[in-house]
């Protein structure tokens, strides 16, 4: 069995690693805005308009990193394709 040359295994790796940051991205942003968020709420005694906004802004947030990511990636795999 041949293992691929070095660079190859080492940039498929990165690229792989950036991508699974995605799931976590998607799920720990939103959460810590709406934790936060409820913090705020409990402080201010404002219902949970504090949380909702911090849940919006956790999405925003985490969608933006996640566009960032995936045209990292990308960059990166056309890097690697060109001699």
């Amino acid at each position: 069995m041949v293992d691929p040359p070095r660079k190859d295994r080492n940039s498929t790796l990165r690229s792989a690693g950036l991508l699974l940051a995605v799931p976590t991205l998607l799920i720990v942003s939103p959460l810590l805005g709406a934790f936060l968020g409820n913090l705020l709420d409990r402080r201010f005694g404002s219902g949970h308009w504090c949380a909702g906004i911090g849940l919006a802004l956790g999405f925003a947030a985490a969608g933006r990193e996640t566009y960032q990511l995936v045209r990292r990636a990308q960059q990166e795999e056309e890097k690697d394709r060109r001699p």
